[in-house]
């Protein structure tokens, strides 16, 4: 089904802001929903050209290249997702990609993650989920609760940092008003697809 009025949404919101990768990812991200895969195509394609390093970004251009029956594309484009989202420890997205690459009949690609050692995790570092370097945590979770905790020992300052400046677009693009729920749980999905926690 066609969700014409969140599609209007969020290309207002890329229109508005033309380097706005999360505005790219969720009209493309709609798009794909609305089984619009051709039009999900570019939106994806502008996300990665932002930010590389966008492990869903990858994930979901595969399956809708895949869905346009683009089985070459799609083996392309997964492969490279599938060594982004590994070298950045993104599980999620890195099985999804594995699945789909299975189900293409292609080869899963052999990488070797970076890890961070018990004597990092110990002086304080992280892998950074969004960003992929390995840097000292934030001195402390940005908010209380199991969402303020998984960012703490997840992403960086800067890149949290960074998020505080899209999340604003996103209050003022989305018109949320956050006391309400279901904007606040609007809020905290497109901050886990901006930092890469989903």
């Amino acid at each position: 089904m066609i969700d014409q009025d969140r599609i209007e949404r969020f290309v207002k919101m890329t229109h508005a802001d033309p380097e706005n990768e999360l505005g790219h990812f969720s009209l493309g991200k709609a798009y794909l929903d609305a089984e619009l895969y051709e039009r999900a195509v570019p939106s994806l394609l502008r996300v990665l050209e932002i930010n590389p390093n966008f492990s869903k970004a990858w994930a979901l251009l595969g399956r809708a290249q895949s869905a346009l029956g683009l089985k070459e594309q799609a083996v392309v484009t997964l492969t490279k997702g599938y060594k982004v989202a590994q070298e950045r420890g993104d599980m999620m997205p890195r099985n999804e990609m594995a699945a789909l690459l299975e189900e293409l009949g292609a080869p899963i690609p052999q990488v070797k993650a970076p890890e961070v050692t018990p004597e990092m995790s110990a002086s304080g570092q992280l892998q950074c989920r969004r960003c992929g370097r390995i840097v000292p945590k934030m001195a402390e979770p940005p908010f209380s609760g199991a969402l303020g905790e998984q960012i703490h020992v997840s992403i960086c300052g800067p890149c949290f940092k960074e998020w505080i400046g899209q999340g604003t677009k996103v209050i003022n693009e989305l018109r949320l008003n956050l006391t309400e729920p279901s904007a606040q749980e609007t809020y905290d999905q497109h901050m886990k697809e901006f930092l890469n926690l989903d």
